[in-house]
């Protein structure tokens, strides 16, 4: 238990950076993935009985899962310690993951 809660508490320090600028994650998430950032929200906060909720919550999962990668979105997302972590702490991780995603495309 340690150790997880170790391994967390170093991924939330390697992009709290630009968290502590000032710059809000579900921001920056929204930006980086390309959906609006109250879809960010939506995503990632509690459900609501909106009526767009439930119209457009799962394509707008279908596109973070695809940016973060599925494997990687299901094991933070539903196995993870991040269930009944904060909107903030969530888009933080993603993030991270988001950047792992890339930097394993990137590499030969």
């Amino acid at each position: 238990m340690n150790i997880r809660l170790a391994l967390l508490t170093a991924a939330l320090m390697a992009v709290s950076a630009p968290a502590l600028a000032g710059d809000d994650p579900c921001k920056q998430l929204a930006q980086e993935t390309g959906l609006s950032e109250r879809k960010v929200n939506m995503i990632l906060g509690t459900r609501t009985s909106f009526a767009e909720y439930t119209y457009t919550y799962q394509r707008s999962v279908d596109k973070l899962r695809r940016a973060i990668g599925e494997g990687r979105y299901d094991q933070l997302m539903t196995h993870g310690e991040l269930i009944a972590a904060s909107p903030d702490t969530k888009a933080r991780a993603l993030l991270a993951a988001l950047e792992e995603n890339r930097s394993n495309r990137n590499t030969p």
